[in-house]
């Protein structure tokens, strides 16, 4: 019977980045597959210096396992294709990956030590924000030293499937550590929730990206797109490893040592405010939400009161899918007609003219700053009003 656990072990997109890197190395073609008990027995075992192979005659290939101690999960060549040297070396390679990957941490000790404190940690961030302990500092007897520092950018994600996916946290960590090229600290909060801490150093490419963008837009806005187009390829790999609803958010950085459980407070209220302000997205940063931070702390008493008595008129229009999205484009595109225009695939003429049936039925016009101020926050309370 196939082992399933150490099948598990080594993730497709593994496998994938190995047999390509193989096939670029070598011109030649190779494949990963399963093999069954039977086909084994069925096979010619080679053992040399403990480490096996087989050949296959009646398919005439060659079958390097990719685990030591399974042999099902297997690398497969055309016998022709591969000569003694290279059967050598391509084992040595994945005896080097698997050691690499086994590799003890003196400072944490093994990996699977490792994700037993870093699933007891996220119990503990679970307790805090419970008993509303949010500056709580880390307790030194989980024994995360080096792997948790002061200066790290946090991540959370969250499934929200209708049917449960089976999704084991050494896939998912190893999925990561590809993407973040490096380790990071994936911590489990819920069943379907996780908190990943990744290094400042692991994310550079974002702060490459961030100096690029800074003369242009400034320093907060030039950190808010490199993090937003980061978040973006992770939530596409996890959607592309596993099927469903995901969703992502962050802050640009968070001290894992003191009040990690008040980042991931900041992290979930981020996702909250996320989900009722931008409906169709799946990405949620704190910099873009700060207005909507601020209207989320006013009293839903107040909020219904405000709307009644002197928005009424707006809020009739919010009930109309186009006027509604073309309000949205139009605020988040700086109130540019032109660029609105494009962005909804309608002449610049057929915008004014919305626009102005929308300052004939309100008395407001959005292309005047004050009135634009107005509109919007009516759009966010009546959003948040309508969700509460």
């Amino acid at each position: 019977m196939i082992k399933n656990d150490k099948v598990v072990g080594v993730i497709m997109a593994e496998i994938k980045q190995i047999v390509q890197l193989l096939k670029q190395a070598l011109n030649i073609s190779v494949t990963s597959r399963l093999i069954s008990d039977e086909e084994v027995s069925k096979s010619e075992k080679v053992d040399r210096n403990g480490s096996p192979y087989f050949y296959h005659k009646a398919e005439d290939q060659i079958w390097i396992p990719l685990e030591h101690e399974q042999t099902n999960q297997v690398l497969a060549f055309h016998a022709e294709d591969v000569t003694d040297s290279e059967i050598v070396l391509i084992q040595l390679w994945l005896h080097s990956l698997r050691s690499k990957e086994n590799n003890m941490n003196p400072k944490t000790g093994s990996k699977q030590e490792d994700e037993r404190q870093l699933r007891q940690l996220g119990q503990w961030v679970v307790q805090s924000l419970e008993a509303d302990q949010l500056n709580a500092d880390l307790p030194e007897n989980f024994g995360l030293d080096g792997v948790l520092t002061k200066d790290m950018i946090p991540f959370l994600i969250i499934n929200e499937s209708d049917h449960a996916i089976d999704i084991q946290y050494k896939v998912l960590s190893r999925l990561l550590r590809s993407y973040f090229n490096g380790e990071v600290a994936l911590i489990p909060l819920h069943e379907a929730e996780w908190l990943i801490l990744a290094k400042q150093e692991l994310l550079q490419s974002i702060k490459d990206d961030m100096d690029d963008l800074l003369d242009e837009k400034g320093q907060e806005r030039g950190h808010e797109d490199a993090l937003y187009s980061f978040c973006v390829g992770l939530h596409e790999l996890i959607s592309t490893e596993w099927v469903g609803d995901f969703y992502v958010s962050s802050i640009p950085e968070a001290d894992a040592l003191h009040g990690l459980p008040d980042a991931v407070n900041l992290l979930k209220q981020t996702m909250h405010l996320g989900r009722i302000f931008q409906v169709k997205e799946h990405i949620h940063l704190s910099g873009s939400l700060h207005l909507e931070r601020l209207l989320f702390h006013i009293p839903q008493e107040q909020r219904a009161l405000y709307l009644q008595q002197y928005a009424e008129g707006c809020t009739e229009l919010f009930h109309d899918p186009e006027t509604l999205s073309t309000l949205e484009s139009f605020f988040d595109l700086d109130c540019n007609v032109s660029e609105t225009a494009k962005h909804l695939y309608i002449h610049r003429n057929t915008l004014l003219y919305r626009l102005d049936k929308i300052k004939q039925e309100t008395g407001l016009d959005v292309r005047s700053f004050n009135d634009a101020v107005l509109v919007k926050l009516t759009l966010l309370l009546y959003k948040l009003t309508k969700r509460a």
